[in-house]
């Protein structure tokens, strides 16, 4: 036996990374459809950082490993019975010692009081020194596999045996038997309810925890099973299964699961690796780590295919094969022992710990050497020798005498202003906030020298004048930080959303999952063609972005200066398969963390968007070509038909009224039907490509965004080859620097030229030269977009420099302009001299400090001062132009006052908006778009004829210069996404907006339950009950939750919510408020949903867990875009909407009401001062009725 608690977990050196793991290039060729990389998750979550030989390693594997449940400890027991244990994530060897050198340690379990080694015939338990307390042999323990600790002090032991042991740790005895099948007993996991057996037959067996009896049984696997693990409601195996009857076993890439709840199998889990150890990880409870023997490991997720779960880590085996592995319980480290002796440790980080509370590990007590002074050192100072405290009759010489000392009292500091201005008093105590301006439960000691003159002394730090929560050292201004609704006991509800908008356009809340792009979305709302064709659109796809990017832009319409949300267009985009696979879906600790990188993704996301509404608005356009086929056919038949008839010599039909109608000239036609009976007829003229897709130019999205590009690829044997294809972005590519030269000066347009027709070499196949070989690609355009949008592309440091000295260089040549010119200075000084105050006393003024003017140059002191504002290095109007070759030229435009006159040939680009990533560290950073919002919107909004640029930060919304738009310092805000949008563009769209909502939704029947199992509760409108504007309807809403609310209590005592409860609408009733049907409903729409539900909320909505389920559900369940669609015609209608608490209700279901529209009773019977009256009390009040009593 060995001991080596030598060393102090404190002098422990470094832990050093040995190798990273790697992933599979292959899984994520595919991944960059729209996006170079994906953002954010690319990076792994586990390092290699030891790899030991344990001892015994040279002969024997390593059979067994464990994480000490108590302490930093890693326990090792190999195949020669020895037992080893580590500490800390520095590997130190902490105990060594022999338990049976005949057997291999099966198992190894940790107590509070030692570790328990499991071998084939006997159990041995030991202290964490080593020392043994007890072994325990039995002529019933024949082959020991596993054991389980079931309490505090009973054990259950099972093998290769008829027999499974339950043994009381105290008294070292067995004190139940139960018999089990002869496949025995392999591996044990425990739940409150269940304990759970598998054996070498793959079934696990659930058995009562107290009597051990069977309940159920489970076949896992036709062949035997390698592992299991169980978590909350989940039970996952993995094992072998047989491929033929000659008995051949081999790995079943199939992850078995199991809900626990029904006690059925769920969908499985199919792997890329041959699956032999799962664990579940604790820390993310949808999150498993399955290990194959051949090293390989991926962490999956059991919920849906993330792109985190298809990276594959490597551990380096050098061939031998996984035999043990184990998790901590703070999921920080991963151990794994292979057939060579080797010990693996992965871990988080160089800080990662096995516990997250773990006791002190006990070290032996090492005695401190003295250190040697030689005799002849007169350098050293003696007080590196301790030397014993005298006792009362001696002193030491820094013992000064009491007539030497004075006693001064200290008074005791004042309390801070900031504190007495928070502090709330309960009890007789008082509590308040930690302002953290000084450290806790330090007092610094100040000593008065003297020179302060006067008794009141100025403190020398002033009083922040900033409000509480607001950090005085952020370099970052207020206008771009990372806004965030604070809720109060109400909620949302008392939050001033006007505080952080004065202007009337509607922002967007950030509490919902993937509000990234919250900047985006304003941007895409500002391009006029691109919102009336969105709004303009509606189909049957159950989640289609451009009918919800639709719906939203509608709200954002209607809504004067008040937020919106967009909780419903999120909710379509998580259930797109193309942007999981890109990366583009984030859960809340990813978009919060400062890891995100938030310039790729919204880069990424911007191209799918981009494809996905021309993908999604070509639908329509398909459907639009079956048509004309359908009537071009039909047209022939008839003329066919004509034609026989006038052979038989039959006399000639007389057309019809509608024929005659259609043959007169469009003469008398308005131009508003001209230009409708035009757009029909180009839609006629759509051209479709040989593979049976749409042409981008047959879109408006295509239209808007697409750049039809032929990439050329010559080989240097002379073979050419050529390549269509489209970009809906322009990555910037930016000249290499070259020191030789000096700093060389290059403007936006040079740089975008270079970007769009470069050329570059690359590796491609050439079927002259049979193998790979360097060609040269080309570019030549076919088309210039109506929206250019220009991807910045800094992605390191070199781009970063390239743009920094571009700036450099603006500001240098605008200080030589200015000196150039004083004259122009002076001016510019002089009248913004004049725009001061005059002075009241004029040249009579003898004030020498006054501010005022005077007209006078000796008492008005006009100062030059510099330009502040660092200049733009982006353009905001470009003129372009393709030459015949596919070329492109590009040149910087001046922004004038005078009348903008175009040259022939040319099309000229103003700048619409620009995208920023605020970096700080603090919040994890945000994303802001800077838009130039045009005169239709002002003219709209605010009744205005004028443009103006503005800030758009989530939902805050600030009026900014021009010049901020462009100015980017590199420090905290950088620039992703810029938007150039041709200056005629509205000449060539029409931007008239035609309702797509009309009756029809209130008749069509869009329920996804069988008809015969389903129950109608409502009785539809007839024609003749249609809605109209002014009449009653009654609503209500019940919703089910999906996410707990976090909250946290202060110090005061107070419950302060962090973050609400994600909210979603489960079902829907409107009833007739008129007429001779008044009281019965017209609508009851149960919604289903494809989220995971984590409270049905049954005790307030009477909604069960069944009711949302299309399998067995028996209501009347629909989509929520049908649900939706027919409350927005009856908002649309102008219908008056009456019930309790529509204001939270229509927030949820994501609909902008006119107030005029609704009659709230939670309103309606409120009192200035007092608390909202519930629904319940109001109908036992004033109807004498009791409602929800039945739930």
């Amino acid at each position: 036996m060995e001991f080596h608690p030598t060393i102090p977990p404190g002098d422990l050196p470094p832990a050093e990374t040995a190798v990273e793991g790697y992933h599979d290039s292959s899984l994520q060729g595919d991944l960059g459809l729209y996006g170079d990389q994906l953002p954010g998750s690319m990076e792994h979550e586990y390092k290699e950082f030891h790899s030991i030989l344990v001892d015994g390693g040279s002969h024997f594997g390593v059979s067994a490993v464990a994480f000490d449940g108590q302490e930093e400890l890693l326990w090792m027991g190999n195949q020669g019975g020895h037992v080893t244990s580590y500490y800390g994530q520095g590997m130190q060897k902490y105990t060594s010692f022999q338990v049976d050198a005949r057997f291999d340690v099966r198992q190894l379990l940790t107590l509070d009081t030692g570790v328990l080694s499991l071998m084939r015939n006997h159990l041995r338990c030991s202290h964490r020194f080593g020392r043994t307390l007890f072994d325990y042999g039995d002529e019933r323990l024949q082959d020991m596999q596993c054991m389980l600790q079931t309490g505090g002090d009973k054990l259950l032991l099972g093998g290769h045996q008829t027999k499974m042991l339950e043994l009381d740790l105290n008294s070292v005895q067995v004190v139940k038997e139960v018999d089990v099948e002869e496949a025995g007993c392999a591996i044990m996991r425990q739940t409150n309810k269940y304990l759970f057996s598998g054996d070498t037959s793959g079934k696990v067996t659930l058995r009562d925890p107290r009597t051990l009896k069977s309940e159920h049984v489970l076949e896992a696997h036709t062949g035997t099973l390698s592992d299991m693990d169980v978590h909350e409601n989940l039970l996952i195996t993995c094992g072998f299964t047989s491929r033929n009857n000659m008995g051949n076993m081999a790995v079943d890439r199939f992850l078995k699961v199991y809900d626990l709840r029904m006690l059925r199998a769920v969908t499985p889990i199919q792997l890329m690796i041959d699956p032999m150890f799962l664990r579940f990880m604790p820390t993310y409870s949808t999150r498993i780590a399955v290990i194959s023997q051949a090293g390989q490991f991926q962490l999956t997720d059991t919920g849906a295919v993330t792109p985190a779960s298809l990276f594959m880590y490597q551990v380096h085996t050098e061939g031998a094969g996984i035999m043990a592995f184990d998790v901590s319980t703070s999921c920080q480290t991963m151990a794994f022992g292979d057939s060579a002796g080797i010990l693996h440790l992965y871990a988080t980080g160089e800080h990662a710990v096995y516990n997250t509370f773990s006791r002190p590990t006990e070290f032996a007590d090492q005695p401190r050497p003295l250190q040697p002074i030689s005799i002849t050192d007169e350098l050293t100072p003696y007080a590196i020798i301790p030397m014993p405290y005298p006792d009362s009759s001696q002193k030491l010489l820094s013992d000064w005498p009491e007539h030497l000392c004075q006693r001064v009292y200290r008074k005791t500091q004042n309390i801070d202003n900031e504190i007495l201005r928070s502090i709330m008093t309960r009890d007789n105590m008082g509590y308040a906030p930690n302002p953290g301006i000084k450290q806790r439960n330090q007092v610094p000691y100040k000593v008065n020298t003297g020179t302060t003159k006067g008794r009141h002394r100025k403190p020398s730090v002033p009083e922040s004048p900033l409000g509480r929560g607001d950090d005085p050292f952020v370099s970052v201004p207020k206008t771009y930080q990372k806004v965030e609704v604070k809720y109060s006991k109400h909620g949302w509800e008392d939050f001033d959303f006007r505080h952080y908008n004065k202007t009337n356009f509607a922002g967007l809340e950030t509490h919902i999952p993937n509000a990234y792009c919250n900047a985006m979305l304003q941007v895409l709302y500002f391009i006029e063609p691109l919102r009336c064709v969105l709004e303009s659109h509606l189909c049957l796809k159950e989640f289609c972005l451009s009918c919800e990017l639709g719906f939203l832009f509608h709200m954002l319409d209607k809504q004067k200066g008040q937020t919106c949300q967009a909780s419903n267009f999120l909710r379509a985009f998580r259930t797109i398969p193309e942007a999981s696979a890109l990366g583009l879906i984030l859960n809340d600790n990813e978009e919060s963390s400062a890891k995100t990188n938030f310039s790729r993704l919204i880069q990424s996301w911007s191209r799918f968007i981009a494809q996905q509404l021309h993908t999604e608005t070509s639908q329509k356009t398909k459907t639009k070509i079956a048509e004309i086929i359908e009537k071009e056919e039909r047209r022939q038949q008839e003329e066919h038909e004509h034609e026989q008839t006038a052979d038989e010599g039959t006399t000639e039909a007389t057309p019809t009224v509608e024929e005659a109608t259609e043959a007169q000239p469009s003469a008398e036609l308005s131009a508003d039907e001209e230009k409708e009976k035009e757009n029909e007829k180009a839609e006629e003229k759509v051209e479709v490509t040989r593979s049976g897709e749409i042409s981008p130019q047959t879109t408006i999205p295509g239209r808007l965004f697409y750049t039809e590009v032929i990439s050329s690829f010559k080989c240097r044997c002379g073979l050419s080859s050529s390549r269509a294809g489209t970009s809906t972005l322009c990555n910037l590519t930016y000249p290499e620097i070259d020191d030789s030269k000096g700093l060389v000066q290059y403007t936006f347009a040079d740089v975008l030229r270079h970007s769009m027709v470069s050329e570059q070499n690359t590796q491609a196949w050439c079927n002259t030269c049979s193998r790979y070989q360097p060609h040269v690609q080309t570019k030549v355009l076919k088309n210039l977009p109506d929206v250019l949008g220009v991807n910045c592309k800094l992605d390191n440091e070199r781009d970063l420099e390239f743009w920094s000295t571009q700036k450099m260089l603006l500001k240098r040549r605008q200080e030589e302009m200015e000196a150039r010119n004083p004259d122009l200075q002076m001016a510019a000084a002089y009248a913004a001299a004049m725009q001061r105050k005059p002075c009241r006393y004029g040249a009579a003024c003898t004030r020498k400090d006054c501010h005022f003017w005077h007209n006078d140059p000796e008492k008005d002191k006009i100062e030059i001062k510099k330009s502040e504002d660092e200049p733009g290095w982006i353009p905001f109007l470009l003129k372009m132009r393709l030459t015949p070759e596919g070329s492109v030229e590009v040149e910087e435009q001046e922004v004038t006052e005078e009348r903008f006159i175009p040259e022939p040939g040319y099309t000229y680009y103003d700048l619409l908006a620009t995208v920023a990533h605020v970096k700080d560290a603090k919040t994890g950073g945000n994303l802001v778009s800077h838009v130039k919002v045009g005169e239709t919107y002002h003219q709209r909004k605010e009744g205005v004829t004028c443009t103006q640029w503005y800030l758009f930060n989530d939902f805050s919304i600030t009026p900014i210069e021009e010049q901020e738009a462009v100015q980017f310092n590199l420090e905290w805000k950088f620039p992703c996404l810029i938007y150039f949008i041709r200056k005629d563009l509205n000449q060539h769209y029409d931007i008239q907006i035609k309702n797509p909502v009309s009756s029809d939704v209130l008749f069509a029947d869009a329920s996804l339950v069988n008809p015969k199992r389903r129950k109608i509760t409502y009785s539809p409108l007839s024609l003749d009950e249609l809605p109209q504007k002014g009449d009653l309807v009654g609503l209500d809403a019940e919703f089910v939750s999906l996410n707990q609310e976090e909250a946290e209590l202060r110090s005061d005592g107070t419950r302060s919510t962090i973050k609400p409860s994600q909210m979603s609408a489960a079902r829907i009733t409107c009833i007739r408020g008129q007429g001779e049907g008044e009281g019965e409903p017209f609508i009851d729409d149960y919604i289903a949903t494809q989220e995971q539900v984590v409270d049905y909320l049954t005790q307030f909505s009477g909604i069960k867990p069944g009711d949302l389920d299309v399998t067995v559900s028996s209501k009347h369940l629909t989509t929520l875009k049908s649900a939706y669609i027919k409350l927005r015609y009856l908002v649309d209608t102008g219908v008056v909407f009456v019930g309790h608490g529509l204001k939270k209700d229509f927030r949820v279901i994501n609909l902008v009401v006119p107030k005029d529209q609704i009659v709230d009773t939670v309103h309606l019977f409120h009192l200035p001062r007092q608390r909202m009256i519930s629904l319940k009390f109001l109908a036992w009040y004033f109807l004498g009725k009791c409602c929800s009593t039945n739930l």
